[in-house]
């Protein structure tokens, strides 16, 4: 009887786990708007060239 508690437990777990990463994430990181810019407000390009600016 634990034993069967115990594998619906382990496989409810892994029910929500695949559906956190494979639909929950997607939804609502498909919502975030986008960051436009650079770190400095656009005023030059850090981290494409390495500029040292870091």
């Amino acid at each position: 009887m634990i034993q069967k508690i115990l594998v619906f437990v382990v496989f409810a777990i892994a029910v929500g786990y695949l559906l956190k990463k494979f639909v929950w994430n997607p939804i609502f990181e498909s919502r975030r708007k986008p960051v436009v810019g650079t770190l400095d407000g656009g005023k030059t390009k850090c981290g494409n060239k390495d500029c040292g600016c870091h």
